[in-house]
């Protein structure tokens, strides 16, 4: 993980613009959590959005704001937020072979890729946040690409470190990073379903099913998160011998949860890899 207490020298070169090109639900995610960290001054952002109710979110921020991708073109940083089908024409935009950091969310288009189309002098990392960005609890997987220094990577991580936690990967990693939490947050929520409909026919109402559920959920994740026991360790520390969470997860097991929990797992980095090609 990293730290914000320590910015690379770029967070702090006021005279920097850091170019946003999107500001869709992840781009906007990530532009108000690097304001609100102090990691990035509004009045040297400028967006790049098409759509207008975006542009003018922005522009509340206090970031400049433009409708075209051609006025990034001379920007020394742009975050890449658009749809992964929508960057090919917005690469034609800004291509030049300038030296600048091109820090990419778009899942599935590989740094070469990236560096290819936006000119010679791109260094591309790319970053692989999910859906809990949104509140300021996301799970951003960093990876260095082509041209990328230990600088670049440590800005983006720094970056990142606004919306939630932050790790490094290798780029060759990123599928795998995609169907562990990437994707990740739809395998809770699809357990989490399973479960609030047998309590609900349990008889519990759906407000304190959904209160439990949820405090459960966050206690859980809390101890998995700060306790440094794994997973397995933590599970048998609450399975009591002959107890109820032992029948429950017998009758899990037999039903094949484990199974198709890796089963989705495995789906989704293929899926990513299909997506790639």
């Amino acid at each position: 993980m990293v730290s914000a207490g320590r910015l690379p020298r770029i967070l702090l070169d006021m005279s920097t613009t850091i170019g946003f090109l999107g500001a869709g639900h992840m781009g906007r995610a990530v532009l108000e959590g690097g304001i609100r960290g102090g990691m990035l001054e509004p009045e040297h952002v400028l967006v790049a959005e098409q759509d207008d109710a975006r542009r003018a979110a922005a522009s509340e921020l206090g970031c400049r704001v433009a409708s075209d991708a051609e006025s990034l073109a001379d920007a020394s940083t742009i975050v890449l937020c658009v749809r992964p089908q929508d960057f090919a024409p917005a690469a034609e935009t800004i291509r030049h072979n300038k030296p600048r950091l091109l820090v990419s969310v778009m899942a599935g288009i590989e740094s070469d890729t990236i560096a290819r189309a936006c000119g010679s002098g791109s260094r591309v990392v790319r970053a692989m946040p999910n859906a809990p960005a949104g509140i300021g609890q996301g799970m951003t997987a960093v990876a260095g690409g082509a041209g990328a220094g230990d600088n670049d990577i440590a800005w983006a991580m720094t970056l990142f470190h606004g919306v939630g936690q932050v790790c490094q990967v290798p780029e060759s990693a990123m599928w795998a990073v995609t169907a562990v939490s990437g994707s990740g947050p739809a395998w809770f929520y699809l357990l989490s379903e399973a479960i609030l409909e047998e309590a609900s026919a349990l008889g519990l109402d759906t407000e304190t099913a959904e209160s439990l559920l949820a405090g459960t959920m966050t206690g859980a994740a809390a101890m998995l998160a700060e306790s440094g026991a794994t997973p397995a360790a933590l599970r048998e520390a609450v399975t009591t011998p002959g107890g109820t969470t032992e029948a429950g997860l017998a009758a899990m097991r037999s039903a094949g949860l484990v199974e198709a929990a890796r089963a989705g797992v495995r789906a989704a980095y293929q899926r990513g890899e299909e997506l790639a090609r």
